[in-house]
């Protein structure tokens, strides 16, 4: 488990514990190996819109009444286009090596103290679109240690992926959200998490996670259930192979009994679920190469500060939770999940670029913030598509 993080950081009403991971990047136990060369099959499917799944289980968190049925939790997934895939490679959080890593924001963490041989880092940052916030540092709380920090933007890339698709797939979330809030006039969290939406949070706080050398097995996953910035989450895998290890209930019916799940990702799988509703934890293949490494970006709600995120839901509002998840579960489940497209990248590239100006200076902690315009991207469109 990770080291505590200082008490004065956390506010007295923490809800639920903060994750190690915070939100589970999914690797598959049968890659153990990945040493091995990727297939082409874990390049990224053909489409955006292969691999597709959307289900509803069930969890018995959060429940204001024990004896109630368990809360319907909603998971949707899709692929990348491979050439999105590719060309978000290219960013340097992605393709740097560990020696500069530190340079760029990142941290090296011990999750794991028995496992020696195991490397783990973490990154933190932001994704808002340049309306709100563009490539400037956000105050904002450290998804890891609860403690208040200036955020620096991500790369113009990979906010870009995130703008598109905030825009493809929010409109049905605030949809399904607002058929609630008419039902139940009284659901606080309900019109809470609409705010969040309205403005430009949802998938905006990134934590970018970058694993190697020794496998971490199932034995030694820690299970977790995170906070409220994870009540809608989405987690894009960019490299390597990982799995999602979940407990929860595959219906409604109080009397059947938790089971465990286990579910495989490779690069270019997109996820969005709501792990702040179920436990959860993460097994991560050996990749005692550099090259090999496991690379996924975890998109949270992006709170102003620790104690936005720790007092979000009050001891009053547990009774919201019914039908807060009842919304996120029936959007997410009633539609495939929609992934941008190059052509829609590009263009919200541009649109940052005009907002942001083409040549940024980086930043006091990272120097990612400036990007490849667009326009020159869509002048040689071989550089797009180009592996890093």
């Amino acid at each position: 488990h990770r080291t505590p993080p200082p008490r004065v950081c956390r506010p007295p009403l923490a809800l639920a514990a903060q994750p190690r991971e915070q939100m589970g990047t999914r690797q598959s136990r049968a890659s153990n190996d990945s040493d091995r060369p990727p297939t082409a099959a874990s390049e990224g499917g053909p489409t955006a819109t292969q691999n597709q799944k959307q289900d509803i289980f069930y969890s018995r968190k959060h429940l204001a009444d024990p004896d109630a049925p368990p809360l319907p939790v909603g998971f949707a997934m899709g692929k990348m286009a491979p050439d999105a895939l590719r060309w978000l490679r290219r960013c340097e959080i992605f393709a740097a090596p560990e020696s500069h890593l530190p340079t760029l924001g990142f941290t090296k963490c011990i999750d794991y103290p028995h496992l020696p041989g195991h490397v783990y880092y973490e990154g933190y940052f932001h994704a808002l679109h340049g309306e709100d916030g563009g490539d400037r540092h956000i105050a904002s709380m450290n998804p890891r240690t609860g403690c208040n920090m200036q955020k620096p933007a991500a790369p113009r890339e990979l906010r870009a992926f995130i703008e598109g698709m905030r825009r493809a797939n929010t409109p049905r979330l605030v949809k399904a959200l607002s058929d609630v809030a008419k039902a139940e006039p009284g659901n606080r969290l309900v019109v809470k998490v609409m705010r969040l939406i309205e403005e430009g949070r949802v998938f905006a706080d990134l934590a970018v996670q970058i694993h190697a050398g020794q496998a971490v097995e199932r034995a030694d996953i820690g299970w977790h259930t995170d906070g409220p910035n994870s009540i809608l989450h989405a987690a894009l895998s960019i490299a390597g192979a990982r799995a999602l290890h979940s407990r929860r209930h595959a219906d409604a019916d109080p009397s059947t009994m938790e089971g465990e799940f286990v579910e495989p990702m490779s690069p270019g799988d997109v996820y969005v679920s709501s792990p702040a509703a179920f436990a959860h934890g993460v097994s991560y293949g050996q990749a005692y190469r550099w090259s090999k490494r496991t690379i996924a970006v975890q998109a949270r709600f992006l709170f102003d500060g620790a104690t936005e995120a720790y007092g979000f839901v009050e001891p009053d509002e547990m009774g919201d939770w019914a039908g807060l998840m009842r919304a996120l579960s029936s959007s997410l489940a009633g539609s495939p999940l929609e992934l941008p497209d190059m052509s829609t990248v590009l263009g919200v590239m541009a649109e940052l670029e005009r907002k942001e100006g083409a040549a940024i200076q980086p930043p006091p902690v990272t120097t990612h913030a400036g990007s490849t315009p667009a326009a020159a991207l869509r002048k040689k469109p071989a550089v797009v598509t180009s592996s890093s």
